[in-house]
């Protein structure tokens, strides 16, 4: 039975399948710059290293024969922000038993995300979720981001915790699992988000879970 005194959570894939939002806004960007549309599976696969890595594999898959450069990223990079910010939830919905749990816990609890904070903000904002956290964090509110563990370190600090060990980190990408290992947190992949199985498991978290409820139902109330 796990029993954290804090609990860490990443947002796409883990407390909200932002799925939908995400590929319909890239594809959105790429529209309206004369790319092609790409497949909600092939943007998915390239979610977790932030918003930028994410425009920059894709636009990579969606014209191989094209140079990638830093201006063209942040071209499509800014659509992508603009069309995200009037999109937000339209389909995001947090996955079942998140709203319960976070409703019934009393223990600190944040969110790290390598979404930009602005959008981490805005879902949880518009999904009534703010409120549950200490604070809600994405790749550019600190100097590192997922999976540097220092941004766990930082983390656990907010949260008020001494001990690394007295807190678990849930995520459904690998970064989530190396850095809260790395810091000495408990790390808990989750299987129902944007990664497979295979490479959730490569990492070796502590826990895996295939559902958000199968975790609720592990952890100690308090």
């Amino acid at each position: 039975m796990l029993n954290p005194r804090g609990i860490l959570f990443d947002l796409d894939g883990t407390l909200v399948d932002t799925s939908r939002d995400i590929t319909a806004n890239i594809n959105r960007a790429f529209e309206s710059l004369g790319y092609p549309q790409l497949s909600h599976e092939t943007i998915l696969s390239h979610v977790g290293y932030g918003a930028h890595f994410l425009v920059q594999k894709c636009l990579q898959i969606n014209t191989p024969d094209i140079k990638v450069d830093d201006k063209l990223v942040t071209e499509i990079w800014e659509k992508f922000r603009d069309f995200y910010r009037n999109h937000i939830v339209d389909e995001a919905q947090p996955y079942p038993g998140v709203i319960e749990f976070l409703r019934d816990e009393s223990r600190p609890m944040g969110v790290i995300s390598n979404k930009p904070e602005e959008m981490v903000k805005g879902v949880l904002r518009e999904l009534n979720l703010s409120q549950h956290f200490k604070f809600s964090w994405g790749r550019d509110t600190l100097p590192v981001s997922k999976p540097d563990p220092e941004v766990i370190r930082y983390g656990i600090h907010e949260l008020g915790i001494e001990l690394p060990g007295d807190v678990c980190m849930l995520g459904d990408n690998p970064v989530d699992t190396i850095a809260a290992k790395g810091a000495g947190a408990i790390s808990i992949a989750l299987s129902y988000g944007f990664s497979s199985v295979d490479m959730l498991e490569k990492e070796e978290p502590d826990f895996l879970y295939h559902s958000f409820e199968e975790f609720s139902k592990t952890i100690q109330s308090n």
